[in-house]
């Protein structure tokens, strides 16, 4: 998918039940922004289910004959988007149980504050709320981050993030994201492994990750 959208490997793993907890509400959030990623993962959920009910001749689903199944069946548009109700889309604001208002956060690091709410089998979820113009210290990871835009902007080197878009991490980014425009950052990170501080003065972070 091109930047902004889940890739097509967690769309699908997203589809067939097999994407982590954090990334399958990392997935459901984008979803309520995005028909086109609604319509990808409904074409997806349709082949799972056409293999399920074909079968080759030692058993095995029978790809031909699912995609034939699939070509053959009417299509129908992609469902429309969950109502979006405040500030959160409506699957991040069940899993987090309370009003935006009321959500406590914590202090991080100047200018950017958290809410974990889940954090289990080595994957941690919150939310982040960046004032305009706040960073993140230069920093790797040590596996992904998936990262969802509610509300403001996200910048990361020359690419901008908004409302719905997903921006994703791995052990060989090294980046510098920081909240753009004049609003506060509203946004999801699911990171699976920790943060190494790469920058002058971020790596004294380090000793406190």
């Amino acid at each position: 998918m091109e930047t902004g959208h889940p890739s097509k490997r967690l769309l699908a793993a997203y589809a067939l039940g097999r994407a982590t907890e954090g990334a399958e509400l990392a997935v459901s959030a984008h979803l309520t922004y995005c028909a086109a990623c609604r319509a990808e993962v409904a074409r997806l959920e349709a082949l799972a289910g056409a293999l399920v009910e074909t079968e080759g001749p030692e058993g095995e689903p029978d790809l031909e004959a699912a995609l034939a199944r699939l070509d053959d069946a009417e299509t129908e548009g992609a469902a429309p988007a969950p109502l979006r109700r405040g500030p959160l889309p409506a699957p991040v604001a069940a899993a987090v149980g309370m009003n935006f208002d009321e959500i406590p956060w914590r202090f991080r690091l100047p200018g950017v504050h958290e809410y974990s709410f889940r954090n289990e089998e080595g994957e941690s979820v919150s939310l982040l709320r960046v004032r305009p113009g706040a960073a993140i210290p230069q920093h790797t990871h040590e596996a992904e981050e998936l990262t969802v835009v509610f509300d403001g902007e996200l910048v990361d080197g020359d690419r901008r993030y908004g409302p719905g878009d997903v921006a994703f991490a791995d052990p060989s980014v090294d980046h510098h994201p920081r909240a753009g425009g004049d609003r506060p950052c509203i946004c999801l990170a699911v990171l699976s492994g920790g943060l190494t501080f790469t920058g002058r003065f971020g790596r004294a972070l380090n000793l406190f990750s």
